[in-house]
């Protein structure tokens, strides 16, 4: 038995297992309501999750399967490209939220390391030198931004760095 979608206005929430929920345009409710959709946990390398997506299940034949994400589908998104959720929330399926990105585009919209020690993005104590260093990492090459009296100066220069070589793909969070 199929679970329903709920609209609310111009929303629509289709009904996950594990009690997760992906919020999509009322306008697309026909485009997935044919299906049961299942969460999807990304995980880390400790074992945590990292994000949750909606996703489906398509029999490819002779037994075998493949899982459809529900953000591509609703994006319409080619094959040799991925789909980028600005917000990073996975389960935000609204089609503002979506965008076609280049593998390199969608991590740098990745949120800051859940091992990150500063808990700011591309910050890091340098511990012979007892300063904050920046660095990004940009057009397939890791870049020292300097060394920083202050864990705020040097997250401002990964902010100002990450606007001028990732663009509106950067997030500094």
């Amino acid at each position: 038995m199929k679970r329903p979608i709920r609209i609310e206005g111009d929303l629509a929430y289709v009904p996950l297992t594990g009690g997760y929920e992906a919020v999509i345009d009322a306008s697309d409710a026909a485009l997935v309501g044919g299906w049961n959709w299942f969460a999807k946990p990304e995980y880390k390398r400790d074992g945590s999750i990292r994000a949750v997506y909606a996703a489906r299940k398509e029999t490819l034949g002779m037994g075998k399967q493949r899982d459809v994400l529900m953000h591509r589908v609703i994006a319409g998104t080619a094959a040799n490209l991925e789909t980028d959720h600005r917000d990073g929330n996975g389960l935000n399926n609204r089609r503002t939220n979506l965008r076609d990105a280049t593998k390199a585009q969608n991590r740098r919209n990745r949120a800051t390391r859940i091992d990150s020690q500063t808990g700011a993005k591309g910050v890091y104590l340098h511990t012979d030198k007892k300063k904050w260093r920046a660095q990004i990492f940009a057009d397939g090459k890791r870049r020292h931004l300097g060394l920083f009296e202050t864990m705020e100066e040097a997250s401002s220069a990964y902010a100002e760095a990450s606007a001028r070589w990732h663009g509106d793909f950067g997030r500094v969070a």
